[in-house]
């Protein structure tokens, strides 16, 4: 009987042993690919700022909690150099994932007046595990445009006015400006802030109540071959 108990007692202890630290099977690396990954580009006077949807789920409906690495591909061409080569950068980042939000931004400032960029961008969760690249974003940069000239405002009355100004003949550098101008103004009052886009013309006609202060300030918008970059915007000019 004590024989039959040590030998019980044997296989039970051999059983615990190897049952001790087994671990979860894996899950597949198709359901642990990160899901939900995409960008856009807004424009600055300063360059591109890239606005990043980290995804929050893998391709299995599992929480991703972090990733390894954030790579953007950026591809350069200038345009006025006939069969030139495109240059190719890759940037790898390492973004933290918050549970307060997944956007991630990314500023790129290095731009070349004149040239096209052409972006995509891909995460990797850990090793052999990462998304397709998205699919590329291209936009075509120019210096941005200077200040609109001779901004002014014209009382008519106690309750309008009319704003006019110049196109810039130049960029923020002194070159020449190419391709179409429009502008954006911004109306600043006790009701908030508003934004107006002008184009064809060179002035702007508004109401305002008698007695309240308003402020206005305008930028150009350079629509160089089907991108807009936004110049930098004039001081503030008010009116009580």
């Amino acid at each position: 009987m004590k024989k039959l108990e040590k030998i019980l007692f044997l296989l039970i202890s051999v059983f615990l042993i190897f049952s001790c630290g087994k671990k979860t099977e894996p899950f597949p690396i198709k359901e642990s690919i990160p899901k939900g990954l995409s960008f856009e580009i807004n424009l600055n006077p300063q360059g591109a700022e890239l606005l990043i949807s980290l995804p929050t789920k893998t391709e299995g409906g599992y929480s991703l909690n972090k990733i390894k690495a954030l790579i953007i591909e950026k591809i350069e061409l200038p345009l006025d150099i006939p069969k030139a080569k495109k240059k190719k950068k890759t940037i790898k980042l390492s973004p933290k994932l918050h549970s307060a939000g997944n956007l991630f931004i990314y500023n790129d400032y290095e731009l070349k007046h004149r040239h096209q960029y052409t972006y995509r961008i891909k995460v990797i969760k850990d090793f052999l595990v990462e998304t397709p690249f998205t699919e590329p974003i291209t936009i075509f940069w120019h210096n941005p445009p200077s200040f609109p000239q001779k901004f002014q405002i014209k009382l008519l009355g106690e309750d309008a006015l009319l704003i006019t100004w110049e196109r810039p003949k130049e960029d923020i550098y002194g070159l020449y400006l190419e391709g179409e101008v429009f502008y954006q103004l911004e109306k600043v009052s006790k009701e908030g802030i508003k934004l107006v886009e002008i184009k064809n013309k060179e002035e702007y006609f508004d109401k305002i109540k008698s007695g309240e202060k308003v402020c206005y300030n305008i930028r150009a918008i350079l629509n160089f071959r089907g991108t807009f970059i936004p110049g930098p915007k004039t001081p503030d000019k008010c009116v009580e």
